[in-house]
């Protein structure tokens, strides 16, 4: 095990099990659920550190590629949970996609312990409002398919695209911003309900 901030080892312990667990390397249930008693179990554990990490703290972690996965965790996956329905949650997203995009120049996606590590690496490119950053999401899932197996991301990836695409934001964050909804957003958004 690399020897990193035990901080940043925390973040990666509890989101993908630690290294000597059953759970580590596997696909988890809690990432995709909407729970608020979730929400605030994660809030209380690590709110403090969320907060440092959104005010531009823990630049420390930037230094090694797992302290950098969880510090992208904390700004692109934990902020979402924490800051659920405010703008805060999409507060981070650029500092987060910085993150992941050096990550991917240097190859450290590649030397992360297992797939699901790698996928989270991606999900920045996924949340961004850019084309680029879909078309690059997507490339990066089927990568990770190709390369381990792991598909359950992929179709996540193409739908988030196909959306920007359309749109060139996520309709479901409209009212969460403050931005105007259009006509077809809102037709969208009453048959698909966001994601």
């Amino acid at each position: 095990m690399t020897n990193i901030d035990p901080r940043a080892q925390a973040v990666l312990d509890f989101w993908f099990g630690a290294p000597d667990s059953a759970e580590f390397g596997t696909e988890r249930k809690f990432w995709w659920k909407k729970k608020r008693a979730f929400d605030r179990m994660l809030t209380e554990r690590f709110g403090a550190l969320l907060d440092e990490a959104q005010a531009g703290g823990l630049q420390s972690w930037e230094s090694e590629p797992l302290a950098t996965l969880a510090l992208v965790v904390l700004l692109d996956q934990f902020s979402r949970n924490c800051h659920r329905h405010t703008p805060r949650a999409f507060a981070s997203d650029a500092r987060a996609l910085a993150l992941a995009r050096k990550l991917v120049e240097t190859g450290d996606d590649l030397r992360m312990p297992s797939a699901f590590h790698r996928a989270f690496v991606y999900m920045p490119f996924e949340h961004d409002e850019t084309i680029e950053s879909q078309r690059e999401a997507v490339r990066l899932f089927e990568r990770l398919k190709d390369d381990t197996g792991v598909d359950s991301m992929l179709g996540y990836a193409r739908e988030h695209a196909e959306v920007i695409e359309r749109f060139g934001r996520f309709p479901h964050r409209n009212r969460i911003l403050g931005r105007a909804m259009s006509a077809d957003e809102e037709a969208w958004l009453a048959q698909h309900g966001g994601f």
